[in-house]
């Protein structure tokens, strides 16, 4: 089924803008999606190439109204930088509808039919989108004004050097009053509005005392993990060697290199060391628990303040922030995880441990979850108040929603699903805990006498 030139959807952002995932409308993705496309596909239309690989300009439902309509209009709210900037839509839709104008007066070949574009033709196409949001004739919208207002928004942005230097195109003096436009020129002009972007991680979220703090919590639970690890190795070797003596009816070799190593481990699991280690263990894991569901908490509260709260100074330091986010809810789930089966493995896993570790796994969740899909809408609101120019209505600068850097290590050391691989291996223990109470109660309830009281049976 051929594709239309024009389509209009609603106006949130996973509602299939572009073609390509793209995760945020930032500044440098609207300018492509809205400019750059929108000549793609008419510069197709007016060569006779194939249009099928162009992406159609995307226009956004309940964002501005028709003449007729109660809301604002589009051309009221394009023509005035104090609604055009107020939102990311809104700077899509007047630089999208600039587009459809402009190309009425720019490409040619528009009256003609052309393959893969429907059953009108593409000026047909565009004056009935027009229609809908009340631009009826070139008098109706002035893509002009729009385009000058962006250039100036984008200009203002670039002289204020507080994040870092950029350098745009320049244009002549009246070029938006010129007869036609080569919106493109435009685009070209803006496209390195992005570079040269500073952008910092908040230290009180990932800084160096935190990152040390997760780092040793982790080395001592892996301590433990492998001393019990060790631990279990004897009574490995126990059954293996009584399954081999009965197989051939023979007894045990005199003394040997394995019969030294069994009766080693025997001696290790009865030393000051296997009880200081089991008590130290179980009071790590508690104290563990109530500082990771403390710094998760304060995570899903940081997500949800403005942008001041966090430190942030522009969108890719937002990213900077949420990614770190997501590393130290892997960085807390791991430990806690770890620490957990450490604790089965030396029969201490109470029910009051399992939960502890539960309550932190599914805040840790929270907060990954929290930090891996933000809504667009909230982050432009988190910064209204920063970086503010009057050129852009005293709104934002353009600089503030760029992204430079879509990509982070933070990625590659916990990706955003590790979180639930974490809660998949907890739910395992849950069964496990669940099926030995339901097997041998006698021996869950003997698992789950204090610490103290299970120490000294055994020494006994």
């Amino acid at each position: 089924m051929d594709q239309g030139i024009v389509r209009v959807i609603n106006g949130g952002w996973m509602d299939g803008l572009t073609r390509d995932a793209v995760s945020r409308p930032d500044t440098s993705t609207i300018l492509w999606g809205t400019l750059y496309e929108p000549w793609n596909l008419f510069e197709r239309l007016d060569k006779g190439d194939r249009v099928a690989v162009a992406e159609p300009v995307t226009l956004l439902r309940d964002v501005c109204s028709g003449h007729d309509s109660p809301g604002k209009n589009c051309s009221i709210i394009c023509n005035s930088s104090d609604d055009l900037f107020a939102s990311w839509k809104t700077l899509w839709q007047c630089l999208s509808l600039t587009s459809l104008t402009l190309a009425n007066s720019t490409f040619s070949t528009l009256d003609q039919h052309h393959n893969g574009t429907g059953n009108r033709t593409p000026r047909e196409q565009i004056t009935s989108a027009l229609s809908s949001f009340g631009v009826h004739n070139g008098t109706d919208f002035d893509g002009k004004v729009v385009l000058n207002l962006t250039y100036e928004c984008a200009a203002a942005s670039c002289r204020d050097t507080s994040m870092g230097e950029c350098s745009i195109g320049q244009f002549d003096p009246g070029y938006f009053e010129s007869e036609t436009i080569q919106w493109i020129k435009v685009y070209e002009a803006l496209e390195p509005l992005c570079d040269g972007l500073e952008s910092d991680i908040n230290i009180d979220i990932a800084g160096p005392g935190v990152l040390i703090t997760y780092i040793t919590q982790t080395a001592m639970v892996v301590f433990a993990w492998l001393f019990f690890l060790l631990l279990k190795v004897n009574k490995f070797i126990n059954t293996s060697t009584s399954i081999f003596t009965h197989l051939f009816r023979k007894r045990n070799p005199g003394p040997n290199l394995l019969t030294h190593r069994v009766s080693g481990l025997e001696r290790l699991e009865r030393t000051n060391l296997a009880h200081a280690t089991s008590t130290f263990l179980a009071e790590l894991h508690e104290a563990q628990c109530f500082f990771v569901v403390a710094i998760e908490i304060a995570l899903i509260n940081a997500s949800s303040r403005s942008a001041i709260f966090t430190g942030a100074d522009n969108w890719q330091s937002l990213l900077w922030n949420r990614d770190s986010v997501q590393f130290l809810a892997g960085m807390g789930a791991w430990p806690i995880i770890l620490g957990q089966i450490s604790l089965r493995r030396a029969e201490l896993d109470s029910m009051y441990y399992l939960i502890l570790s539960t309550l932190a796994l599914a805040l840790a969740g929270v907060a990954a979850d929290t930090a891996a899909n933000p809504d667009p809408d909230r982050i432009y609101n988190m910064f209204q108040g920063q970086n503010t120019l009057e050129e852009c209505g005293g709104h934002p600068s353009l600089r503030t929603f760029c992204v430079e850097e879509r990509e982070s290590i933070y990625w590659y050391v916990f990706p955003a699903g590790s979180i639930y691989a974490f809660l998949g291996l907890l739910a395992i223990l849950w069964w496990a805990k669940l099926w030995s109470l339901c097997n041998s109660p006698a021996s869950f309830v003997k698992r789950h006498k204090s610490l103290s009281k299970r120490q000294l049976e055994t020494w006994e």
